[in-house]
């Protein structure tokens, strides 16, 4: 089970960490509860990140842990803007659309649950004047207070908003238990998709993406098994930011030629049977070696091809992919 709870400063992240951990031992006195915290990003690349909030889990069975985070990745979406503005191109900072999308849909494939809490602004102002704060300035609080609750409606896939308000530290204990039993709920619909670390996606996506195999080269490295990293001007970034709003949050991916040809079939049997988009013919020979169903995919050029030569189609192309989700015609789009 993983737990990150996200949130403006002084909201109370920090105490309702701690209650949740009192919980947890209190059934489990030798329960072993790993906590992270984040920060300031320890280098300033995407790549960076993606390792730190995906590629350093990918291999770690989150189902059968304890991981507690005070923050996780939703701090470029709301420091970097202010503190960092030399590496925030699209909103998003270091990571990028096409990074964020990424980190969270890896999130989904890991039974990951995430919380914003939420305080009123005025709270959040008098707390953190009370107790002062060697990073951010009051003056900062309202940007920082709306692009946490902008986040939470529009870009990550939320468990839930968390709105404690002015509770006694005596009924701590109970939200802590309803907090732990959402987290318990969203790692056991997910934990199937342990014998599937080569996905990211949602348990039941409305289309799995299939594509071919990943690009191993200096620049992108061997450090994942995961599909379509998002690194720089990779054909991951383009598939990534072309993906249309809001669709995006219900995606499943994994490469065709990098999981053999019963588990490929058992996992599109596994995520409910969704329409399958398969990504050049080469993941096309992928999905043909299974059982899938010749109705139940379509194949659309690899991004790599369309970033290439099509690179002003990137949207269209997500809305092919969005199309195929709803079974309709693709039109030109589709590989004869």
């Amino acid at each position: 089970m993983f737990i990150a709870i996200e949130g403006c400063d002084g909201s109370g992240k920090s105490t309702l960490i701690a209650a949740i951990e009192e919980e947890l031992l209190a059934e489990q006195p030798d329960l072993k509860i790993i906590k992270h915290h984040k920060g300031r990003p320890p280098e300033e690349t995407r790549r960076c990140l993606l390792k730190e909030y995906a590629i350093d889990l990918q291999n770690v069975n989150l189902f059968d842990e304890i991981h507690l985070a005070d923050r996780w990745h939703w701090g470029e979406r709301t420091y970097a803007p202010l503190k960092r503005p030399h590496t925030n191109t699209d909103g998003y900072g270091l990571l990028g659309k096409s990074g964020w999308r990424w980190v969270e849909l890896f999130m989904q494939s890991r039974g990951m649950a995430q919380f914003l809490l939420y305080q009123p602004i005025d709270v959040i102002i008098e707390r953190v004047g009370s107790r002062g704060d060697d990073f951010v300035n009051l003056d900062e609080l309202s940007t920082i207070h709306k692009e946490y609750s902008r986040t939470s409606v529009n870009e990550a896939i939320l468990a839930d908003v968390l709105s404690p308000g002015n509770m006694p530290m005596r009924e701590y204990p109970a939200y802590a238990r309803r907090i732990l039993d959402i987290a318990a709920e969203i790692a056991n619909k997910a934990r199937f998709l342990s014998a599937y670390p080569e996905y990211i996606g949602v348990p039941t996506p409305s289309v799995l993406i299939v594509g071919d195999k990943r690009n191993i080269t200096e620049e992108f490295g061997e450090e994942t098994i995961l599909p379509f990293m998002p690194v720089s001007t990779s054909s991951g970034d383009f598939l990534m930011r072309g993906l249309p709003d809001g669709f995006w949050q219900t995606v499943g991916i994994v490469n065709g030629n990098e999981i053999d040809s019963a588990r490929l079939g058992a996992l599109h049997r596994d995520l409910g049977s969704p329409p399958v988009a398969a990504l050049g013919r080469l993941a096309e020979k992928a999905v043909l070696r299974t059982t899938i169903h010749a109705d139940d995919y379509v194949t659309l050029p690899h991004p790599q091809y369309v970033r290439r030569f099509r690179y002003s189609d990137c949207h269209e192309y997500g809305v092919a992919i969005q199309k195929i989700s709803k079974r309709e015609s693709v039109g030109e789009w589709e590989l004869q």
